[in-house]
């Protein structure tokens, strides 16, 4: 076994494809859904004989831990290792966003919108109070100033007509933001992304949605849709930042497209 620190931004990823493509049957990403992203990046821009033998698994030890909590994974160094030595690998699902003339891959959200500008202050200021209330606080006052910005959104090659909406959000698993139930029923293992949008409505309602949204109660108020799909495509003509598995990684046009069964995941 071999431990190795990640370094700076995206070293992760370098790391772990480095490991998969030298052979290693196991990597296991210690941290939160950041590092278990760019672990999923590594994993899935290696060679595919080299993923053939090779699988993932993930102590959950950062600020919000999503992707772990969403699988079930506990957090208990005790628990974990019972868990972990009781697991068997899984086929799971990932996602890819092509945006930049890049691709990156992901295992939980891509959202553009308010969870991009969050992403964006959430990367300035840190997460001094945690994983779920940095991102809680964070997201309250993007809410007190949002607009909602002109976007064009196709779904499954079907384009729909501009309008404006203040987060448009592919999902893999169920939550993002410490615990943020965003798409509810999300199945990593369905072989498509849960879509969610919000229109343009007032920031008192979009307040109102934040709040709710912990429980998963905002599904199905006004101004919120929540459809399936497998290749999502957002455009803009105005700027607009991304926020991919919780990090600010750059800016549309970008297409989210499902990768049904793309990863070994040892669960």
């Amino acid at each position: 076994m071999e431990l190795v620190r990640t370094e700076r931004p995206g070293h992760g990823k370098e790391l772990a494809r480095a490991a998969i493509e030298g052979g290693a049957g196991l990597v296991v990403a210690v941290g939160g859904d950041g590092s278990v992203g760019e672990v999923v990046d590594g994993y899935l821009s290696a060679t595919e004989p080299a993923r053939a033998k090779s699988c993932l698994a993930t102590f959950p030890a950062g600020s919000g831990c999503d992707f772990a909590n969403h699988m079930g994974i506990p957090r208990d160094p005790e628990a974990w290792a019972k868990h972990f030595a009781t697991g068997k690998p899984r086929r799971i699902d990932a996602a890819r966003a092509s945006f930049q003339g890049r691709t990156r891959y992901f295992l939980n959200v891509a959202a553009a919108g308010l969870p991009g500008d969050v992403a964006i202050t959430v990367a300035r200021r840190g997460k001094v109070l945690g994983g779920t209330l940095t991102y809680l606080v964070e997201g309250a006052l993007a809410v007190l100033s949002a607009r909602a910005k002109r976007m064009r959104l196709t779904v499954d090659g079907v384009a729909e007509p501009e309008a404006a909406y203040h987060l448009i959000a592919a999902a893999n698993t169920s939550t993002f933001g410490g615990g943020m139930k965003l798409a509810p029923e999300a199945d990593a293992e369905d072989g498509l992304l849960d879509l969610l949008t919000i229109a343009d409505i007032s920031r008192a309602s979009l307040m109102t949605l934040l709040l709710k949204a912990y429980s998963g109660g905002h599904v199905g108020l006004s101004g919120v849709v929540l459809r399936r799909a497998s290749r999502i495509e957002i455009a803009s003509d105005e700027p607009l930042p991304l926020n991919i598995d919780g990090d600010a990684d750059g800016e549309g046009p970008v297409i989210l497209e499902a990768l049904p069964k793309a990863i070994d995941f040892r669960l």
